[in-house]
């Protein structure tokens, strides 16, 4: 199943998220298993992709809560573990380090300021935004990652903002094969615009 909503929503969205965490202490997010994550999943985001440029990727992580509808029953149940530290994880607001290993320049950017240049103009923003950050695609956004005790099973959710129409939203199932992450089938919808 496939949503659509436009970008304008999603923006607002952010904003409202991000003053929502704003009353928690941000942590430094440090756990070297959702980078490793983050790097695997990174190279498939929209913005990621129509890059010509540095990447930009959000500092703060996203607050999405989980919607169980999302993923197919089987999935619930052997991420459930997963899914719950997921759900705690979302408590905290979480900074994210330089520490992605991906093949593209990036740079990292507090939710703060790119807000602001969205929070004047709306959608007329990305005018703002691809000034200060030409050939970008756009930005990045990620959850904190819940991962079951043994850290063999992972879920988290990314997205990805590059203009009007243009975006992508969804969470990722993973689990650890053989010492390496791979993202598993199980997850039924994602927002598109």
């Amino acid at each position: 199943m496939r949503t659509a909503i436009p970008t304008a929503v999603f923006v607002l969205s952010l904003l409202s998220s991000s003053s929502a965490q704003d009353s928690f202490a941000a942590k430094s997010h440090d756990i070297d298993e959702a980078y490793q994550i983050y790097s695997l999943l990174l190279p498939h985001e929209e913005s990621y992709g129509f890059a010509k440029g540095t990447i930009v990727i959000q500092e703060d992580t996203v607050s999405h809560p989980i919607e169980t509808a999302c993923f197919d029953p089987k999935s619930v149940t052997k991420f459930k573990d997963a899914l719950a530290d997921y759900k705690s994880a979302q408590m905290s607001k979480w900074l994210l380090g330089r520490r992605f290993q991906i093949e593209k320049n990036y740079e990292i950017v507090n939710s703060d300021t790119i807000n602001l240049l969205f929070k004047e103009h709306g959608v007329d923003g990305w005018r703002d935004f691809y000034s200060r950050y030409p050939n970008s695609g756009g930005f990045i956004i990620m959850s904190p990652v819940g991962f079951n005790k043994a850290k063999t099973l992972a879920v988290v959710y990314t997205g990805s903002s590059c203009g009007g129409l243009c975006g992508s939203w969804r969470f990722h199932l993973l689990e650890k094969l053989d010492g390496k992450w791979k993202e598993v089938p199980g997850v039924t919808c994602s927002t598109v615009s």
